[in-house]
């Protein structure tokens, strides 16, 4: 049985969250050096997660934080600058552990490791992410009062090259085709590697890291 949708999800953490903002809690608020990569963030009446960051300014001038930031409920990705002393509202998250199972429309299914409930999160909630699902494979959820609201996938994975043109050796190091991999993705990778090939990819810019191991 599936137990709730992304939409639903991402409605319930704006309502808890709003209702922190409102009073009815008292939400924990922290400073920009305390910042956390999956981190989740209410800026503007919204939840955003912290899927990267880095920190600029010397030592004659005030830092600023510089993030990329995704919205929770459009999964939308923007860039925000935040001033060292700048207090911002953080979501008390936990997190644990599921499965991808299967896709079904453009739905695509989790179960809870421990509880085997199941969750459903949109493509479009899942963004670029989505093409680095792998059936049975295990990935980190993040839960808000013990709803599941997002899932994170890891820096880099390895995924199978499933179409390209045949291999070519050059001496040239900046000749690059096009592959696609066993999710659907599409990426550009040296000549040399051929159909079969496991290859390691940056989930961030979706971009050929190296060559892993030879596929069967």
């Amino acid at each position: 049985m599936v137990q709730a949708t992304s939409c639903d999800a991402a409605a319930f953490v704006a309502a808890k969250i709003s209702r922190h903002l409102r009073g009815d809690n008292n939400m924990q608020t922290i400073l920009p050096s305390e910042f956390k990569r999956q981190m989740v963030l209410m800026l503007d009446g919204s939840p955003h997660v912290v899927e990267d960051m880095h920190t600029s300014g010397t030592a004659q001038t005030r830092h600023r934080l510089h993030t990329r930031l995704r919205h929770l409920t459009t999964g939308r990705l923007i860039d925000r600058v935040f001033a060292e002393n700048e207090r911002v509202p953080v979501a008390p998250m936990e997190t644990r552990r599921v499965t991808y199972s299967y896709a079904q429309a453009d739905m695509r299914v989790f179960i809870d490791i421990e509880t085997f409930n199941e969750f459903e999160f949109s493509n479009e909630q899942l963004g670029e992410r989505r093409w680095f699902l792998k059936e049975n494979e295990e990935y980190k959820a993040l839960l808000l009062d013990g709803r599941l609201i997002d899932i994170v996938v890891p820096p880099q994975i390895p995924l199978k090259v499933a179409d390209t043109a045949p291999p070519a050796r050059t001496g040239l190091n900046s000749s690059w085709k096009e592959a696609k991999l066993e999710t659907g993705l599409q990426i550009m990778v040296p000549l040399f590697i051929a159909n079969g090939d496991i290859i390691r990819v940056d989930t961030t810019g979706k971009k050929y890291l190296g060559k892993e191991t030879s596929g069967e």
